[in-house]
């Protein structure tokens, strides 16, 4: 009797550890996803306008077109994920976007080149950051979906330190072409066995979610619901906005505030590594705070990051400090949009949910580079910064009227009289 009690925490320590592992694994595939589906991007897209007789602005906007159109398959993933669990969609999904990858060494021109890329972004809805969440979600593990979340996070806020150098080495050795195949054929080996073994085990039944354990806050109910879904997304929509510019105009609007390329070029590189603190900080934090707080944390962190930006980013301390704040904000919010959805909303049609979400939120922001583009070209960088700023000033000003599911509503007496 003594020796099994004794036995008993163990065991339960091993059943913890085992259940960290699909977070792992799937934080793993998510530094390879957004590494090889959508930052090689930046390193080789340059390098083929020459060969394809194409402009710079022109092979961007096919990309941008792709991206816009690839984004609609996001909730046909999360459904699947939903219905079927992550274990084949994500498998299968992997499977198409390495082939698809590797199909861009054969591109030729501008239809090729869109047609390999729309296949690729397709794809990639079936592997990223929503349907990983979803997937993890479906498990029926002993950690809970938040922090399983927060640690697949922690991994793929590194895959642009990783993937830009390693990506830049490559082409250097061999050329574009043979590059796409190396990162396709690197993608297959290593995600489509990853997706299989790690999402292996029982899932959660969903139909009795709400009396179980599981559920880590309550649910909005009610016309709150509504506003909840409206308000969410909408600040989801303005914060990510600023995505698609930051990466795109970061060096350039930095060079307007008289940096160099290279020192530009540096403190963006500070980005992804204080995403990956953001996202640990959190990871220490996230038992007891609420992902309504985690995403005003994360607002107001980028919120900070601007700011100095605006005040003192002339000078390299100032760049430098600013990122580093940026880079926590921007990690941090990652984690929120997928917590805070499965806070307000519940477990049962997460996936679909997040699908719909990244597919309003890819739409809308896809004119955010040209944009900003626009600002910094007419007005400068700093006014591009500025704008960039009211923008995240938007996204926290629409957050405060997310309903807390915490919080009681109230209800008015009743008066006979």
């Amino acid at each position: 009797m003594g020796r099994r009690a004794l036995r008993l925490p163990r065991a339960r320590r091993g059943m913890i550890q085992r259940d960290h592992w699909p977070a792992i694994g799937l934080g793993v595939s998510q530094i390879m996803g957004y590494g090889v589906l959508y930052y090689a991007y930046a390193i080789l897209l340059p390098k083929m306008a020459d060969a394809l007789d194409l402009t710079l602005a022109g092979i961007f906007a096919v990309l941008s077109l792709a991206l816009f159109l690839g984004g609609f398959m996001s909730p046909v993933a999360g459904i699947l994920t939903d219905r079927f669990g992550g274990r084949f969609v994500m498998t299968g999904g992997a499977l198409a976007a390495g082939l698809a990858t590797m199909t861009l060494s054969l591109a030729e021109g501008r239809l090729s080149l869109f047609a390999s890329i729309l296949l690729i972004e397709a794809a990639a809805m079936f592997v990223l950051y929503s349907v990983a969440f979803a997937s993890v979600a479906r498990l029926d593990l002993s950690v809970s979906s938040q922090r399983s979340i927060t640690i697949i996070t922690l991994f793929g806020g590194v895959a642009s330190t990783i993937f830009w150098p390693l990506t830049l080495a490559l082409y250097e050795v061999v050329d574009w072409r043979s590059t796409w195949v190396i990162l396709g054929a690197a993608y297959l080996v290593m995600c489509v066995p990853l997706h299989w073994i790690c999402l292996r085990g029982r899932e959660r039944d969903l139909e009795a979610l709400p009396s179980e354990k599981s559920v880590d806050w309550p649910e909005l109910a009610g016309s709150a619901r509504k506003r909840g879904m409206l308000w969410m997304v909408t600040s989801f929509v303005f914060s990510g906005y600023l995505m698609g510019a930051v990466m795109t105009l970061w060096v350039t609007n930095l060079q307007d505030l008289d940096h160099s390329a290279a020192m530009a070029a540096l403190a963006g590189a500070v980005i992804g590594p204080f995403k990956t603190i953001g996202r640990f900080l959190e990871l220490l934090i996230s038992r007891n705070l609420y992902p309504l707080n985690t995403y005003m944390l994360a607002l107001g962190l980028m919120l900070a990051g601007f700011l100095t930006l605006l005040a003192v980013g002339f000078t390299v301390p100032g760049v430098m400090l600013a990122a580093a704040l940026y880079g926590m904000g921007d990690g941090i919010k990652t984690i929120a949009r997928g917590t805070l959805p499965l806070a307000l909303f519940g477990h049962k049609g997460y996936g679909a949910r997040l699908g719909w979400i990244n597919t309003v939120s890819m739409a809308a922001n896809a004119s955010a580079p040209f944009a900003f583009a626009f600002l910094t070209q007419s007005f400068g960088g700093w006014v591009s910064f500025a704008a960039m700023t009211g923008i995240l000033g938007v996204a926290i000003f629409t957050s405060l009227f997310i309903p807390d599911a915490r919080k009681p509503r109230k209800v008015k007496a009743y008066d006979p009289a």
